[in-house]
């Protein structure tokens, strides 16, 4: 079984349920975290109009295949792009092509990176951000292989 994420722009209010359900996910009490998700603001062709939205990795493997060092590999049971620090030479060859823009580097220049909060998953249960997303703007597919 593989699993992909989606993210529908047009059900997407801004209210940033993701984004703190990613960092509540991630992090500990009192540690500083960089979000897995990205915030970018839309600007309708009228102007008039402007929000946040919060897409995050979709898994598409883009990273994985443009990865010059093997840091970023996909999980052989989940198929979630999954990152090895230990291995990432934080080249950004892999921030350059994400067709979502989502990768982000720590301070030491290494990967961080979401990973489909792999844990819940393993547990049954939904990834952090699907489970916080009020509208359904956020969501995850179960592609069954074979």
């Amino acid at each position: 079984m593989s699993y992909k994420f989606r993210f529908d722009e047009k059900k997407c209010t801004g209210c940033f349920a993701c984004h703190t359900a990613c960092l509540d996910a991630h992090y500990g009490p009192g540690e500083e975290g960089i979000s897995i998700r990205s915030i970018k603001r839309i600007v309708a062709e009228s102007k008039s109009f402007q929000k946040d939205i919060c897409p995050g990795c979709i898994h598409c493997g883009a990273c994985v295949r443009a990865c010059p060092c093997g840091a970023l590999f996909a999980d052989g049971d989940t198929g979630l792009v999954l990152a090895n620090r230990a291995v990432c030479s934080g080249c950004r060859v892999c921030e350059n092509v994400c067709p979502v823009q989502v990768i982000r580097f720590d301070f030491e220049g290494k990967i961080v990176k979401c990973d489909g909060c792999l844990t819940r998953l393993k547990a049954g249960r939904e990834p952090a951000c699907v489970r916080a997303c009020p509208t359904g703007a956020v969501t995850m597919e179960e592609e069954r292989d074979g």
